[in-house]
């Protein structure tokens, strides 16, 4: 009898707990406003890395640069 108790308690716990009742993670957060772009919509830094990406096979995004003749970085400014 006390655990028929015990379990109806805690699934009731589990149930009025909105975290446990819908499964969320505690530990989701939105990504930062200046990341957030409407949806359809690209940033000018996401229009710029396409464009390089597009016109230079070795542009690399954390550099971003592209290896020129020579073998030296060059920083992409389209």
């Amino acid at each position: 009898m006390k655990v028929v108790v015990t379990a109806l308690a805690l699934s009731a716990l589990a149930l009025s707990t909105p975290v446990l009742a819908q499964g969320h993670d505690r530990h989701d957060t939105p990504a930062p406003r200046h990341e957030q772009a409407k949806p359809g919509k690209e940033t000018k830094q996401q229009r710029h890395v396409r464009a390089c990406k597009a016109k230079y096979r070795s542009y690399d995004v954390k550099r971003d640069a592209y290896r020129g003749q020579g073998g030296r970085w060059i920083k992409c400014r389209l």
